[in-house]
């Protein structure tokens, strides 16, 4: 589970084309699903793609059916998931972008809240030392 974090245009679509594309998901068939909700895409590991933008109460979440997808089965990819943090499983990875120095560069700051996210932070932090 990513929870994606940051202001309008700072690249959470731009990051789930990213993963789409290394998990073989050509990058051009992935939009942000800001009017559809929740996209899908297979994969090895299904994708399921959300942007929580235009909701603006937690019930719609459980009227989407969203925590059917909160499985081992699936990355789930939550844009705007800052708007709706209590209804999010215990054990994510929230990635905070930030606009950079420059207009081509971004901040990220990533945040483990569980065991396996902790498990996954430590696994870049070792592949970047």
């Amino acid at each position: 589970m990513l929870a994606l974090t940051g202001e309008l245009g700072v690249g959470k679509t731009l990051l789930t084309r990213g993963i789409a594309l290394g998990l073989g998901i050509p990058a051009d068939q992935v939009n942000s699903p800001t009017y559809t909700l929740i996209q899908a895409y297979d994969s090895p590991i299904p994708i399921i793609h959300v942007d929580l933008y235009r909701l603006k109460h937690p019930s719609a979440i459980v009227q989407l059916g969203l925590e059917d997808y909160f499985t081992a089965k699936n990355i789930v990819i939550i844009e705007w998931a800052d708007r709706f943090i209590p209804v999010l499983p215990p054990d994510y990875l929230e990635i905070h972008l930030e606009h950079g120095n420059t207009e081509t560069t971004r901040d990220m700051t990533i945040r483990a809240t569980g065991p396996r996210s902790l498990a996954i932070v430590s696994a870049i932090r070792g592949n970047l030392g």
